[in-house]
């Protein structure tokens, strides 16, 4: 968020799509193909970049070039009154409708603006509480809402906004720092997650009474999957830009599975301050990841100058993005079909926590971007020890078990430390791979029942609370399934924490054994869990009916090569 804002203010990037006052017409025949209803899997992209013609919203010629389902349009902000825009947005349906497209309306200009009036006078953007959110206006929301093309409303980065306090108006207005869900300063980490959570479920309740189908937050970091699903929210993982793409997808995955939402995947190719970052190779990689991994929807961010251009002769001519997206859509999918989803997805490595939102964040946590245009001047961004936005929630020992067990069981391929290539004092030095060898993971929140546990043969206890509901199921199927326990002693049955001095310890329990260490990235807790991470080359994963896919990481970690087994 922060790279994109200051790249488009040092003049690198255009704000919006390009509006040609001559332009193509597009004849019947150029229309995109009405959406199938028995897919199981749909393909978008962000129109960010897209070049039409005045008042008719995204270029259709382009779109069907390029085989895609649906468009995530990023809104920009009122240009007339509520009236205005609630007439404008029933146009930009209806134009969708009738091309066959599906549309998700994307508002994260609200996260730019310290206030966006419309010309009545009404702020968009100030909610009560001192909160700072976009939110449609009661009329507006109606008239999107009117067709069947408007699968919904997108909050980009709401998971960010929260965090970071809108970090975004803090680079443009120092000394702003507005949270966007709730005000959590003062609380305690549970009632935190609470108010965050009643947030969240808020905005889904309003956008629903007025005919929204979906509520989709797009995520920047690998935290609140859980809490937003919990209220409804649809999470949309990111992929590629400086993202682990399969650690994030796990984490969105567990989320899904538990709060049964849909999976949406963003393959973002943004990288720091370089946009295009991540090349059409990577690219394919990550739509095969996002396919085989179950994902019900996929989507490309952004359009850009990358994806395709305009001839003199005004033809579209795909750019060897657009290709691989178009190739991908046209040829692969329907060459190869997909006969399950995520929700089939049967885990073998299970991480546990409750998600305080640690992804690796602290005191002295930075990255380094550019400042100008030319790339000369850098800053250090840090990034503020504020857990769930509150100034006094901060990261500890406990809240960081879970990044070490993501190092442990991706063979020492994620840092420890850190998630992300925005923690760049972590990551300094090695380029950003999308994929990290790992075998059929996920990731459950502290409340997961036994039937998401049932195939889950290594579990890690993390982070500062479990329920008692969980601890239960989780020690029923140690004794009865075989499955493994690696935890703290915080979490482990009274009669072996008794006799835990230090270090990493195993006791056995019926037919499975707790692990019990102080060190969830020690040698001596690799060396016990060595057998169930699988090979340091591979991503797996199982689907009821026997299915497997492995998918082979390349060298630079950014490509797959896929085989299946049992289809």
């Amino acid at each position: 968020m922060f790279c994109k804002l200051l790249s488009i203010l040092n003049g690198k990037l255009p704000v919006t799509g390009i509006v040609f006052g001559v332009f193509l017409f597009v004849n019947a025949a150029a229309q995109v193909n009405h959406i199938n209803q028995n897919k199981n899997f749909y393909l978008g992209i962000d129109n960010s970049g897209d070049q039409f013609k005045p008042g008719e919203f995204f270029n259709a010629e382009a779109m069907d070039a390029l085989g895609v389902d649906f468009l995530v349009y990023k809104y920009r902000g009122p240009k007339g009154t509520i009236e205005d825009e609630a007439k404008r947005m029933e146009q930009l349906v209806n134009r969708f409708e009738e091309k066959g497209l599906k549309v998700v309306i994307n508002v994260e200009t609200g996260n730019w603006a310290l206030d966006m009036f419309s010309k009545d006078g009404h702020n968009w953007v100030k909610q009560p509480g001192n909160l700072h959110l976009f939110k449609f206006p009661e009329p507006v929301l109606k008239s999107l809402n009117k067709s069947p093309a408007a699968w919904g409303i997108q909050y980009d980065e709401l998971e960010h906004s929260q965090l970071t306090r809108n970090l975004t108006l803090t680079l443009q207005h120092p000394g702003v720092e507005l949270v966007s869900l709730a005000e959590p300063t003062g609380m305690d980490f549970k009632s935190a997650d609470q108010a965050v959570y009643e947030g969240a479920k808020s905005l889904v309740d309003e956008c629903k009474s007025l005919g929204t189908q979906k509520v989709v937050t797009e995520h920047v970091w690998p935290v609140l999957f859980h809490n937003f699903a919990r209220a409804g929210m649809i999470p949309a993982y990111k992929q590629m830009k400086e993202n682990w793409s399969n650690v994030w997808a796990a984490c969105a995955m567990g989320a899904c599975m538990q709060y049964d939402q849909e999976l949406w995947s963003c393959i973002d190719f943004w990288n720091h301050n370089t946009f295009p970052g991540h090349s059409a190779e990577e690219l394919w990689g990550n739509l095969l990841f996002a396919y085989w991994a179950g994902a019900d929807k996929a989507y490309v961010e952004a359009i850009g100058r990358h994806t395709y251009e305009i001839t003199d002769d005004n033809n579209i001519k795909l750019l060897e993005r657009g290709e691989a997206l178009s190739r991908f859509a046209k040829e692969y999918v329907p060459e190869n079909p997909r006969p399950f989803t995520f929700r089939d997805f049967e885990p073998e490595i299970a991480i546990i926590r409750f998600d305080d939102t640690e992804w690796g964040q602290g005191e002295n946590v930075y990255c380094t971007v550019d400042t100008n245009k030319e790339g000369t001047e850098k800053m250090k961004l840090y990034w503020k020890d504020w857990l769930f936005g509150a100034y006094d929630l901060n990261t500890s020992p406990e809240s960081e078990e879970w990044l070490k067990a993501w190092h442990t069981i991706t063979h020492g391929m994620v840092k420890e430390e850190a998630l992300s290539w925005n923690a760049g004092n972590y990551y300094d030095g090695m380029p950003h791979r999308s994929f990290a060898p790992v075998n059929a993971p996920v990731v459950f929140d502290d409340n997961v029942t036994k039937e998401y546990l049932e195939t889950v043969k290594l579990a890690f206890l993390c982070g500062l609370f479990m329920s008692e509901n969980t601890l239960a199921d989780v020690s029923s199927l140690v004794k009865e399934n075989g499955l493994v326990v690696v935890t703290s002693p915080r979490f482990a049955p009274e009669k072996f924490v008794s006799k835990y001095t230090s270090g990493t310890k195993e006791y056995k329990d019926g037919k499975g054994k707790w692990i019990i260490t102080d060190d969830m990235a020690g040698k001596d807790l690799k060396k016990a869990v060595k057998r169930f991470i699988g090979k340091d080359d591979k991503i797996v994963y199982n689907f009821k009916g026997d299915r497997k896919v492995i998918m082979k990481i390349s060298p630079d970690g950014n490509e797959l090569k896929i085989s299946k087994i049992n289809f």
